[in-house]
């Protein structure tokens, strides 16, 4: 007897943990694609959790059925269902006040403004009807998720992920890399709503014609 008890206790041990899976990912912020460090990672509804590393790497243990909740003192939290999860980019937003400016200045005309204005305003006008299912809730969820990493894939591949973009802009403008930096959240915060829609060409183009413009402005000093 006991030893059917204890082989039906090591085949519900074995397929229990059958069913978990390791789930691999990277934390960043919405604006900058900066890495975001010890974010907090936990299996929603359970003690079970995690923290980002040092270059925002996380790795966790959990079920398909199961969401993940993203945490960070600063930023909104994130949860995301696992259900249909593929190793990528979270991306968090940070939780501020910003008060408008206006600033009146000769410039350039920007050939990029107001290019995706309809295109924005669709997205942001997305809304889950109210009597939808918590499932079919997370699922939309999942797959409006899905659509912003697939506009996003150019702008990694451009800016995050190629040192050469970075390399050759710290060098053509004499930069620091915090300058860099600094410089390229500035750009983000001001093309946001259409720096996801362009091609590798078109991005580098107006990411240069922003760095060329900081310098002539004397940003850099």
């Amino acid at each position: 007897m006991r030893l059917r008890l204890l082989s039906i206790f090591l085949f519900l041990s074995f397929y229990c943990a059958a069913q978990q899976e390791v789930f691999q990912g990277i934390v960043v912020d919405s604006a900058t694609f900066s890495p975001l460090p010890y974010v907090s990672i936990r299996v929603q509804g359970t003690l079970r959790g995690t923290s980002s590393d040092g270059q925002g790497n996380f790795s966790i243990k959990a079920e398909r059925k199961d969401s993940l909740t993203f945490s960070l003192v600063g930023y909104s939290p994130v949860t995301i269902a696992l259900w249909d999860w593929e190793p990528g980019v979270v991306r968090m937003s940070e939780q501020s006040i910003l008060l408008k400016s206006v600033t009146i200045q000769e410039r350039r005309v920007d050939p990029y403004a107001n290019m995706f204005d309809e295109e924005n305003a669709r997205i942001a006008a997305r809304r889950i009807p109210f009597y939808f299912s918590r499932v079919k809730k997370e699922k939309r969820r999942l797959v409006w998720l899905r659509e912003d990493n697939v506009r996003a894939k150019t702008y990694v591949s451009v800016v995050i992920t190629n040192p050469d973009t970075k390399d050759n802009l710290m060098t053509k403008y004499g930069l620091t890399e915090e300058e860099y930096y600094k410089i390229l959240g500035d750009f983000n915060q001001k093309h946001y709503t259409m720096m996801y829609y362009l091609t590798a060409g078109e991005l580098l183009s107006l990411l240069n014609n922003f760095y060329e413009a900081a310098a002539r402005n004397g940003e850099f000093k």
